[in-house]
């Protein structure tokens, strides 16, 4: 069995009371997009152990990535900043020094903090075994890797040093989830914990055991509208779509494992559970694939929070949420101070069931994948009251869609008579976003676009 570094120091400050403050678990993949859960509708697959969790307790339907990429979405979850604020707006780009970490304000209120998976913010898009301890502050225990893309025999460190290399045996989904059961039998009953066990499928290549990937090798599957019928690769979309569940529905299994551990610790209504991903995939919705795209498929994320104590059961949420509202509402909920800075909202009244509303927007920032920039690939949108607006930095304003009569975003009504006073409104609440956040986007497309009537 594999091994993790462990250390035992806390700052340990005592927030609330007396009592004990409940654990956190966070189950976090990669590249799931909301609509692939039996609980969110999708008839290709069964994810009883994921639905269950929904059924005990919240899941959320307007959840977003702000920016659909790995690295800087995690960093934004992280430190619940804007990619443009805390500066990961690339695959390569590394989450600097400076800006206060989540687990490091949760070691600061006696948490016991623990890491498993992949991390990717210290700037290695290729595959790296290794992430230094200057990129990672907060943690506890610490057993991972920067970037993987291998789900088979992944090869991860556990302590300060690059050496030795150690490889999770066989899948990896189960081999961390062995882990993950093995590190909660294992906690102390009197120290609050926060574990998070990052998982890198569904993430491409997609590949899952053999049990698993024979479950979709010959089941009818039903697309999404918006994937194109007549499209040169929809066959290569559907063989990717069958193994794509079947990495969804191993990653369900293994919830259900997490969650029997928790109940056979007693530890499972003591703790809060967050599912969620770290941005979607297109997966042959408008004719593309991956992510790094403003569409729904490619930023909507599957959120389930479950805390009978606290959390209404089966109840689903139509508030808005984001990456960048995580870590102020997981804060809220368990009562501690926002640290200054935090450009995200604490939504904790809208889990608790207090409210109904979310958050008033979301905002949707890209820039580029790797190293180069790519002015054509960056935008910004708003989302609110069912509109979704897009802004290219090239294009200029080149989407505009109401989610409600039209979900899967077949008619782009940019250019449609009638839509003029509500193109203005989103753009000037989306200027006003920016220019809040000092993000001068909107500038430098004013520049493209001068530049191009030359």
């Amino acid at each position: 069995m594999p091994t993790l570094s462990t250390s035992n120091k806390t700052s340990g400050r005592d927030f609330m009371s007396t009592d004990r403050k409940p654990n956190i678990l966070w189950i976090f993949s990669d590249q799931h997009r909301a609509h692939a859960l039996g609980c969110y509708g999708d008839d290709n697959i069964q994810t009883p152990n994921l639905d269950r969790l929904a059924t005990e307790g919240m899941r959320f339907t307007r959840a977003y990535a702000n920016t659909p990429l790995c690295a800087p979405s995690r960093a934004t979850l992280y430190t619940g900043k804007y990619a443009t604020s805390h500066g990961v707006v690339s695959l390569h780009i590394p989450l600097l020094p400076g800006h206060r970490t989540l687990p490091e304000v949760l070691r600061e209120y006696g948490y016991h903090t623990s890491h498993m998976g992949k991390w990717h913010l210290s700037g290695g898009a290729a595959p790296c075994a290794f992430v230094s301890p200057f990129f990672r502050p907060g943690w506890n225990d610490w057993c991972g890797w920067e970037n993987s893309n291998r789900p088979w025999e992944t090869q991860y460190t556990t302590g300060d040093n690059p050496r030795p290399l150690k490889t999770l045996p066989g899948y990896q989904t189960d081999a961390l989830t062995d882990l993950t059961v093995e590190w909660i039998r294992n906690q102390p009953a009197d120290r609050p914990w926060f574990h998070v066990v990052s998982l890198e499928p569904p993430h491409p290549p997609h590949t899952a055991p053999e049990k698993y990937e024979a479950m979709f090798r010959d089941k009818p599957l039903k697309l999404r509208p918006n994937v194109p019928e007549t499209h040169p690769n929809r066959d290569r979309f559907i063989a990717d779509l069958r193994r794509y569940y079947a990495q969804i529905a191993n990653l369900d299994d293994n919830v259900g494992r997490i969650v029997e551990a928790l109940e056979q610790t007693g530890q499972l209504d003591d703790t809060i559970i967050f599912y969620f991903s770290d941005h979607g995939e297109l997966m042959g919705s408008h004719g593309m694939t991956g992510k790094g795209r403003p569409e729904e498929e490619s930023v909507n994320i599957p959120l389930i929070i479950r805390y009978p104590k606290r959390v209404p059961r089966g109840k689903v949420s139509h508030a808005y949420i984001s990456m960048v509202d995580m870590m102020p509402t997981l804060l809220g909920m368990i009562g501690a101070d926002i640290p200054e800075g935090v450009e995200g909202a604490d939504l904790s009244d809208t889990v608790f069931g207090r409210r109904e509303e979310g958050a008033d927007a979301v905002l949707l920032q890209h820039e580029h994948t790797f190293f180069t920039p790519t002015p054509k690939s960056a935008f910004r949108s708003i989302l609110t009251n069912d509109w979704s607006y897009t802004c290219f930095l090239v294009e200029g304003p080149s989407q505009l869609f109401n989610l409600h009569e039209d979900p899967y975003q077949m008619r782009n009504l940019i250019r449609e008579p009638g839509f003029a006073e509500v193109r203005e409104e989103l753009h000037a609440k989306l200027a006003a976003k920016l220019k809040e956040l000092g993000d001068d986007f909107l500038q430098r497309a004013n520049a493209f676009s001068s530049l191009s009537k030359e």
